[in-house]
């Protein structure tokens, strides 16, 4: 993953959309997460560029997204401050 992380907590009410990207583009299209609400983009060779949470709480929120190929990203949000984290199952196919 690149160092320098982008990501763009866009709230109406509270809540909306949270983006997370790794490296430029370009992304193409959207891929649906197997598990969890929202999408990620990944290059030609598979490597991981970036995931939007559909609605996730700027108060207080934990959500999980289950990409293909054994990624997994992880948000945490508390008061408007965002941790995330990056798993990737290598045993996945």
């Amino acid at each position: 993953m690149s160092k320098k992380v982008k990501i763009f907590f866009s709230t109406i009410e509270g809540s909306g959309p949270l983006a997370i990207y790794w490296k430029s583009g370009p992304y193409g299209d959207a891929v649906e997460a197997t598990e969890g609400d929202g999408v990620y983009w990944t290059s030609a060779n598979g490597d991981l560029l970036g995931v939007q949470f559909d609605d996730v709480n700027e108060k207080k929120d934990d959500q999980t997204l289950l990409l293909s190929k054994g990624h997994e990203v992880c948000v945490s949000v508390r008061k408007g401050k965002v941790e995330y984290k990056v798993k990737k199952d290598d045993q996945a196919a």
